[in-house]
């Protein structure tokens, strides 16, 4: 089993079929607050969803083309965060993540997000991160914000969830 210590509380580690459980249970206590920012929350319901998305996650990860890990806090599942929209040839991605509101306010998704930032740009030699939040996502850019990613604009009627057409903030970080 992969892991990699963030710090002595935080460690990432590569999700297995076995995390499937535990990763329902955190989706279905914080589904409503998740469900708020996050469509595909409103999406997983079952085992089988969970177990697929991991199962589906690995053979990406296999591909080249996703990058994902469960955050542990104190050896629990606490979240998940990712490298998405992975051009290899353009050399930029972005980053996704989702933290057990339980976990929140302890700087746990900064830590995580400093390291996936050296896993894009140095394993995976990335140019350039993004990351995308809802406009009123104020946790989630609060994040990007910390990690000194750039506002590059706010996207108008970029995204549509919760039967609304919904503006999201665009960040990015450079390699340089």
């Amino acid at each position: 089993m992969f892991i990699h210590k963030v710090n002595e509380t935080i460690a990432l580690k590569l999700p297995e079929k076995r995390d499937a459980n535990s990763l329902l249970e955190i989706v279905n206590t914080n589904r409503a607050e998740f469900g708020r920012w996050l469509p595909w929350a409103k999406e997983i319901f079952s085992i089988n969803d969970e177990r697929a998305f991991i199962k589906n996650g690995l053979q990406r990860m296999a591909a080249g083309t996703f990058w994902f890990a469960i955050i542990l806090y104190q050896d629990e599942i606490a979240g998940v965060l990712d490298l998405h929209q992975i051009n290899h040839e353009n050399r930029r991605c972005q980053i996704g993540y989702w933290l057990a509101g339980r976990f929140q306010g302890r700087g746990i998704m900064t830590a995580s997000v400093r390291e996936v930032e050296a896993i894009a740009f140095h394993d995976l030699n990335m140019n350039r991160i993004e990351i995308m939040a809802d406009e009123h996502n104020q946790k989630s850019r609060n994040v990007a914000e910390r990690r000194d990613f750039h506002l590059d604009g706010i996207l108008k009627q970029y995204a549509f969830y919760n039967d609304q057409f919904r503006d999201m903030a665009l960040y990015s970080k450079l390699r340089q």
